[in-house]
């Protein structure tokens, strides 16, 4: 396990940031950022699902983010962004297992994902 506020600090800047750039993105092109996962944004229903993970939980991930940064030395706010991450690629390895594994485009999000959450968590804050 590596102890550095520095490394985590950056690993959760760039998670916060991609996190950003996502909800950002959902919230103004819907139908563009769900055209990669072949979702079908026909119905207020649909859209409404789609606003709530790619943009409202996206947006909490951020605030995750942000507050892990700003507490750096309580390394339990930052594990929970980890376990976040973490679990969306846990999630993909479930999905590849059971359903086959994802095209081209969608997984190196498998790998970023597992890589990202995985830094989080053995990557500790300074004590």
């Amino acid at each position: 396990m590596l102890h550095s506020s520095r490394a985590r600090r950056a690993i959760l800047a760039v998670t916060g940031l991609t996190f950003l750039v996502i909800a950002t993105a959902s919230l103004i092109a819907p139908h563009t950022m769900a055209e990669p996962f072949r979702y079908g944004l026909s119905h207020v229903d649909s859209l409404s699902e789609f606003r709530a993970v790619y943009v409202g939980l996206w947006l909490a991930h951020v605030a995750a983010c942000a507050m892990a940064i700003k507490h750096i030395t309580s390394a339990p706010v930052g594990d929970v962004v980890g376990i976040l991450v973490l679990g969306q690629g846990i999630g993909r390895l479930v999905s590849a297992a059971l359903d086959g594994l994802p095209s081209a485009a969608i997984l190196p999000m498998l790998v970023i994902e597992l890589l990202g959450g995985t830094s989080l968590l053995l990557v500790r804050p300074s004590r």
